[in-house]
């Protein structure tokens, strides 16, 4: 059972947020998100570039969560305005505990500090759906099939909505 620790408000806390590096998110996006895959294919595509942010999620010295936001609009040009959530996994034992909301946050509120206006996309597998609901995405279009990886949807939401989800 991870150690409990506390945050700079006092609150109860089981991990800590900070940027990382696009190389540490690799083997967390392959054991969660694409384990039957190369794992050259959890790299993507502007991993590195200087817009990108990756947050992790770290638990007892270990990485448990990962999320990456890159400047991607829905067309796939990379000029802006808009943002584009790929590779957000969270380990199994982890999940249902807020890792996932609060690295959600964090790459919300990177977005918000960088312009103000554009969306926030993903293509997110559509178990997932409710929980991204939760912060005010939408559903964009029909299911489609990303094989081998299964059933997907676009979901997209306003970047004007910063206030809301931050305070969830």
């Amino acid at each position: 059972m991870p150690t409990l620790e506390h945050d700079s408000t006092g609150r109860l806390s089981r991990f800590r947020l900070a940027p990382i590096a696009a190389a540490e998110t690799i083997p967390l996006r392959h054991a969660v998100l694409r384990p039957m895959q190369p794992l050259e294919a959890c790299r993507y595509q502007g991993d590195d570039a200087a817009t990108t942010y990756h947050a992790g999620a770290w638990a007892e010295g270990d990485l448990i969560g990962v999320a990456s936001v890159f400047l991607e609009n829905e067309d796939g040009s990379t000029d802006g305005p808009d943002w584009r959530i790929r590779g957000m996994a969270v380990e199994a034992p982890w999940r249902g505990q807020g890792v996932g909301a609060a690295l959600l946050r964090a790459v919300i509120a990177h977005c918000a500090l960088q312009q103000d206006g554009g969306l926030l996309w993903c293509n997110a597998r559509t178990a997932v759906e409710p929980f991204y609901r939760r912060f005010g995405f939408v559903r964009e279009g029909q299911e489609f099939d990303l094989p081998p990886l299964g059933p997907h949807i676009r979901l997209h939401r306003p970047l004007g909505m910063m206030d809301r989800a931050l305070r969830m």
